[in-house]
């Protein structure tokens, strides 16, 4: 194997090309959400409270859907709370469940950073159709099964 280039074979391509794409992308997206002070995960709880049931939910079921402990979650959720985006209420009918809801103000904030995101998204992407991105996702699943 002396002087085998390992880094020009197409298979190591591949996952060296995958990983610098997933590295930018991230920090681009990281870049994205430091504009409106806030993290990905929590534009991620908020965008579930937004999409989620009007009574709110519990913080199980948030930190369910981000497959985040519940210590986590708690922590996240104080943070939320400060920035007056979400407020936690007791359960009418179980005084020892806690339930977190959108508040008006979390509303108006996560629609402006949601409609933002489309556009941003929407100019990243732009160059590609749409089948071509429906065979990306096809491929990215498929490599996604192998990890």
């Amino acid at each position: 194997m002396d002087g085998y280039n390992w880094v020009n074979e197409i298979t190591n391509k591949t996952i060296i090309e995958l990983k610098k794409t997933a590295d930018i992308l991230e920090e681009a997206h990281n870049n994205f959400f430091y504009k409106y002070d806030i993290s990905n995960t929590k534009f991620n709880a908020l965008a579930i409270l937004y999409n989620g049931p009007k009574e709110g939910m519990i913080l199980s079921e948030i930190g369910d859907q981000m497959l985040v402990t519940r210590g986590n979650i708690t922590g996240l959720i104080d943070r939320l709370e400060k920035q007056k985006f979400v407020k936690r209420v007791r359960d009418d009918e179980d005084r020892r469940k806690i339930v977190v809801i959108i508040t008006e103000e979390g509303k108006v904030f996560i629609e402006k950073v949601i409609e933002d995101y489309k556009k941003w998204t929407g100019v990243i992407l732009q160059s590609i159709e749409v089948d071509e991105k429906n065979e990306f996702i096809r491929i990215l699943k498929k490599f996604k099964m192998k990890l």
